[in-house]
């Protein structure tokens, strides 16, 4: 039982390592693809298409939505399908990589936290409602540059739509944890299926610059795209949210956005300023007080 128990806990962490990796990478090449050629349509499309490329033939021998009911297929689906990636990208069209990385990341303990209340009665301790106020304060830190700064432009909305695709992810994380999902009933509901309803109304209506876009461009988007987040990373986060939990699988978390931010310096030549740093300072160590890593009694 033990070595069943360490397995499962070597196997999370694992999972959760990868995550930290594979979500700096998709904040960053995100922003490449929704600030070039490629439209936000673009990049969503190319998302859920290659990524059910590539997942098709192994959810059909596997059969993996066997289990699945509607209602979870329906709420899978719109968490951290379509709604999230558009707001997502829409997002990294107005704010740079650090706040995405900030507002998608460390906000999720937050959201997590209401949603685990409202959903399961779960409890927060002292210390824990005092790490949420303490992100509170780092994420107002990271958006206050938006606000003062005269070139800041439309950061502020960029921040806004990153807060509302967190907190439909954040369903998606409880969910994960309240029904056991398996990582192919994830891949099916969040992939394949927003592919289904996705890909036709994106070739047949939506503005698209794949006939301009250099093809270069379209095989980062596409082989980025379609392997970490539609397969790769919700994947992994799965397997990490199984075997270790919400809880740990956030500690992980908190390392994405100062990652995020040391990515997007030299490949987007995008420097954070002080309040940014702070702040993303602030909200790690919100994060960490939260989940109970560091506390006081």
């Amino acid at each position: 039982m033990a070595n069943n128990n360490q397995r499962s806990m070597s196997l999370g962490v694992a999972a959760a390592v990868c995550v930290v990796f594979f979500w700096p990478g998709w904040i960053v090449v995100s922003r490449i693809g929704v600030t070039n050629n490629l439209t936000v349509y673009d990049v969503t499309g190319l998302r859920f298409s290659i990524g059910t490329a590539v997942a098709l033939p192994y959810i059909i021998w596997q059969r993996a939505w066997r289990g699945l009911t509607p209602k979870q297929i329906l709420v899978l689906t719109l968490t951290s399908g379509v709604p999230y990636a558009l707001l997502s990208y829409f997002g990294l069209t107005y704010a740079p990589a650090a706040h995405g990385g900030v507002f998608l990341n460390g906000c999720l303990p937050i959201f997590t936290t209401l949603f685990g209340w409202f959903w399961l009665g779960q409890k927060a301790r002292f210390s824990q409602i005092a790490g949420l106020g303490i992100i509170l304060i780092g994420v107002t830190l990271v958006g206050y540059e938006g606000f003062i700064s005269s070139d800041g432009g439309m950061t502020w909305l960029g921040d806004v739509l990153f807060l509302a695709a967190i907190a439909l992810f954040a369903v998606f994380m409880v969910a994960n944890r309240v029904w056991t999902i398996t990582p192919g009933q994830v891949v099916f509901a969040v992939t394949i299926v927003s592919a289904v309803f996705y890909v036709p109304i994106w070739l047949l209506c939506l503005d698209s610059n794949l006939a301009v876009a250099p093809g270069s461009e379209i095989l980062l988007q596409g082989a980025y795209q379609g392997l970490v987040p539609s397969v790769l990373g919700i994947s992994c986060l799965n397997v990490a949210v199984r075997h270790i939990g919400t809880h740990t699988t956030s500690v992980f978390l908190s390392a994405v956005p100062v990652v995020a931010a040391l990515a997007a310096i030299p490949i987007l030549q995008e420097m954070p300023g002080l309040p940014a740093w702070i702040g993303m300072i602030t909200v790690t160590v919100g994060i960490l007080l939260a989940l109970g890593i560091i506390g006081f009694n």
